[in-house]
């Protein structure tokens, strides 16, 4: 019976660990984050682009009359439209990063965030819950950057909510990034809470 336990207690500390990102990966992933989102914050695609495995790209993710829709980029371009959004939006970037639950809820009726934060949530299942969305006949799944980022302990969702004072389409900023060959990259921006009619 002490064996069992032992056993039991092993493998359960074994699992945890193998789930848990190391120091380095928090590190490294909350410069980019602030490289991103600095990035995004003064339109330099160079910033961005550093972050963007030239193998996979970057995939957007926007909605357009409800529906989800996806367009692969090489790389984030501030001359392209992020999907069916014609002109990059405003972000102030003012909150302190914190890890955990990065599901910031949007009210799509009043267009804003019912909490404000930046957030990083590790081990993330968010490709697959947004793959989930897409009918079989698009193959999404089968896409590369979809398989790459499928694996729920390489995939760091990041919510960036904050409610603009101004007119924009966006509120926030939403990113995935994916932990490839050991490194980490931006492999989706997601654009869902503006739904272009």
């Amino acid at each position: 019976m002490k064996n069992y336990i032992y056993t039991l207690l092993f493998l359960l500390c074994s699992f945890s660990f193998t789930h848990a990102q190391t120091a380095e990966d928090k590190k490294y992933v909350s410069m980019a984050v602030t490289d991103i989102l600095k990035g995004f914050q003064t339109k330099n695609s160079d910033g961005m682009n550093k972050y963007v495995n030239k193998d996979y790209g970057v995939g957007i993710l926007f909605k357009s009359g409800g529906d989800l829709g996806f367009v692969l980029n090489e790389e984030v371009d501030f001359g392209l439209p992020l999907g069916y959004i014609q002109k990059a939006w405003n972000i102030r970037n003012e909150f302190p990063m914190q890890l955990g639950d990065a599901t910031g809820e949007y009210d799509l009726k009043n267009k804003k965030w019912k909490k404000e934060g930046l957030f990083v949530q590790f081990n993330s299942n968010a490709v697959n819950a947004y793959a989930d969305q897409f009918l079989e006949q698009y193959g999404v799944k089968d896409q590369e950057i979809f398989k790459i980022s499928s694996n729920a302990k390489n995939v760091v969702f990041v919510t960036l909510a904050e409610n603009t004072r101004e007119k924009a389409p966006v509120n926030g900023f939403r990113f995935v990034m994916t932990k490839i060959e050991g490194q980490w990259f931006l492999t989706f921006i997601d654009v869902t809470e503006y739904d272009a009619e």
